[in-house]
């Protein structure tokens, strides 16, 4: 039917992916990827390739077609999408999805594409449902009167912790959990319960005390002055990894204090989060040490933004493959105990450029986006809870730098999404745990006055 309407089917650019145009600009593009069988390879990350293409051939017209409910196939399609049109402004770009009931086959999908190219508007994500054609928008949603109980800004968040079935001897185990914003959200957890945590990182297991020779370096440029001085390193690149590795361990140190701090226990292991087998191994380690595991949370990520124009798919794929393949490996590991002892529940830490997209950040809210998929399918194979918390940015504190860089927070900032306060939402996500809508997959937090 769009070969009937004047559609060329797109032949491989260089390098073997994305469209390549005849005699100049892409009028339009629309990419067919994404559909197909739930259980089929996913369309990300290598379908970047094939948007990128798109958009560097100058397409002024660009969707993206999935279908709804389809499982892992179309999992980041949208924050992808989002985050295309944010940099292309001037483009229609879009994300297409298609209710079976409302487009059914091949000739019902390509009626509602065609009806979706004489649609204007700038709406990045539409839905074609047979109620009508919605564009999904964020609705605020009270947790009701039992939020009023436990957590606040100054709570200890006994309550959360009981209605959780968090107690001394419960075992939560953290992967990505032992820097940032995500360590303070975990000395929450661990003093509302007082319970037990076994954190999973990349950063290598400190092997004792800091040498005093970089101890008295404050931050990260006196580090890089001390380590350079020492004649150790032979380029500043080498300087600034080593500087990185200081203060990354400088952060597991000071998550493990927080946590025993709060009357909680802690422990570090040193485990490449996107590498299955050994999260495996260690989530087995770890049952068979303590006998449960009650809740897990994911947390694991990078980011190297740049603009989907110069985003290499190397880079893209490094990006997606930290957050996306460690969630994989965290959710799979403890799906495989034993049937009555698998975690009550799962959290996956996701981002707000899932949702509203972002300049510059298509791979990492593609990752982000993709989470909800990998918790709803682990919640519909375990029956257990699974929520993908996606997190406005956060606020500098004395212990951290927050999660955005000051050019991120002006732009936020224009945009009208301020920046979370650490104590308001280590105990927001308490709170969202013990009196959120358990069959929710998903929700946004955000500072309170947003």
């Amino acid at each position: 039917m769009l070969d009937a309407q004047g559609a060329l089917r797109a032949e491989p650019g260089e390098g073997g992916a994305g469209p390549a145009a005849a005699g100049g600009a892409l009028d339009g593009a629309v990419v067919l990827d994404a559909l197909g069988e739930a259980e089929g390879p996913p369309f990300l990350p290598d379908g970047f390739d094939v948007v990128r293409a798109a958009l560097r051939a100058g397409a002024r017209r660009l969707y993206v077609a999935r279908e709804a409910g389809r499982g892992l196939r179309a999992a980041g399609v949208d924050g992808l999408v989002r985050s295309a049109a944010r940099e292309y402004p001037d483009s229609v770009v879009r994300c297409v999805v298609l209710d079976a009931g409302a487009a059914p086959g091949p000739e019902g999908a390509a009626e509602a594409l065609l009806e979706e190219v004489a649609e204007g508007g700038g709406e990045p994500v539409v839905v074609r449902t047979p109620a009508g054609r919605f564009a999904p928008v964020l609705v605020e949603a009270p947790l009701g009167p039992l939020a009023g109980r436990g957590a606040g800004p100054a709570g200890e968040g006994a309550a959360e912790a009981e209605a959780l079935g968090l107690d001394r001897d419960a075992v939560l185990v953290v992967a990505g959990g032992a820097r940032g914003i995500t360590a303070r959200c975990v000395a929450v957890l661990a003093a509302a319960a007082r319970c037990r945590v076994e954190l999973l990182g990349r950063t290598p297991v400190p092997a004792g005390p800091e040498d005093p020779l970089t101890a008295a370096a404050a931050d990260r440029a006196a580090l890089r002055g001390v380590l350079a001085r020492t004649g150790r390193y032979g380029s500043p690149a080498d300087v600034e990894r080593a500087a990185g590795l200081v203060l990354a361990g400088r952060e597991v140190a000071a998550a493990l204090d927080a946590v025993r701090a709060a009357g909680g226990r802690a422990r570090y292991r040193s485990v490449d989060c996107r590498d299955a087998a050994a999260v495996l191994q260690a989530v087995k380690e770890i049952h068979a040490e303590h006998g449960r595991i009650d809740g897990v949370v994911h947390a694991a990520g990078i980011v190297e933004d740049r603009l989907i124009a110069d985003k290499s798919p190397e880079s893209f794929r490094r990006v997606h493959g930290t957050k996306t393949q460690s969630a994989a490996a965290l959710l799979a590991a403890v799906e495989q105990l034993p049937e009555g002892e698998r975690p009550r529940f799962a959290v996956l830490f996701g981002s707000i450029a899932a949702v509203l997209g972002n300049r510059g950040q298509s791979d990492y809210a593609a990752a982000n986006d993709a989470l909800e998929a990998y918790g709803a399918a682990w919640a519909a194979r375990t029956g257990r809870r699974a929520l993908t918390v996606h997190w406005g940015p956060w606020a500098p504190s004395p212990v951290h730098g927050g999660m955005v860089v000051p050019e991120l927070a002006r732009h936020y900032a224009r945009r009208g999404v301020r920046l979370i306060d650490p104590e308001e939402g280590a105990a927001a996500l308490l709170r969202e745990l013990a009196w959120g809508d358990p069959a929710e997959r998903a929700v946004v937090l955000t500072a309170s006055q947003w």
